[in-house]
């Protein structure tokens, strides 16, 4: 795996990012914007169709990976959740999904006894918010909860994203390693749009061995 300590045998954690305002479960909001929990029910790993009535807008792609330890151990049973705007860049918790009733906004799996989880969903774009006091580049929220951890939120980039450059979070990680596992290639493979994220939990996120 890219991002692997050249001091040691292991593996770089993935650096942790705050879950932001627009979390399904617990959505804090920004001052003057009115925010709802609403939760896609059931919960699913295609977040492209919400309630099999049509499909999402917007470039649709497969995000898959691992969930280990810095040991490289896989970690099975874990929780991972990802949420992000949609076509319209606009947030779930926003609008309740009025903008796009066919993206669920929000989306869970349990990763298999290799660490593996997998997502469909669509490709975000970056958005401003308040008078560009908030400059994002394209992203999508990841959670992942192992046994006996605690909660750990990152995100997931995209490579060939030109407002990277203008994006505070991106900027901050300056280990070249760490910014190639955390912005990924998307590649066309058999007509699907497909990248992979695998992600290394801190030991405090990484729970009971």
């Amino acid at each position: 795996m890219r991002g692997q300590s050249s001091a040691s045998t292991r593996l770089t954690p993935t650096p942790f990012l705050g879950a932001g305002p627009f979390y399904p479960r617990d959505p804090s909001g920004l001052p003057l914007l009115s925010t709802e929990i609403s939760i896609p029910d059931p919960l699913t790993n295609d977040l492209t169709q919400n309630g099999g009535k049509g499909r999402a807008k917007g470039r649709h792609i497969h995000v898959s990976g691992r969930v280990l330890d810095t040991t490289g151990r896989p970690l099975a049973g874990a929780i991972v959740e990802i949420w992000s705007v949609n076509a319209s860049n606009i947030y779930h918790v926003q609008d309740a999904g009025a903008s796009d009733p066919n993206f669920a906004g929000f989306g869970a799996t349990i990763t298999d006894a290799s660490g593996r989880y997998s997502f469909k969903t669509i490709r975000p774009q970056g958005y401003d918010r308040y008078l560009g006091l908030i400059r994002r580049t394209a992203h999508i929220h990841f959670l992942v909860k192992a046994a006996g951890g605690e909660v750990f939120t990152t995100e997931m980039w995209f490579a060939d994203e030109p407002r990277n450059s203008i994006d505070a979070l991106f900027r901050r990680i300056t280990d070249p390693g760490l910014r190639s596992r955390m912005a990924v290639v998307i590649s066309r493979n058999n007509g699907v749009d497909r990248g992979r994220f695998d992600l290394v939990l801190a030991p405090q996120y990484a729970g009971r061995v």
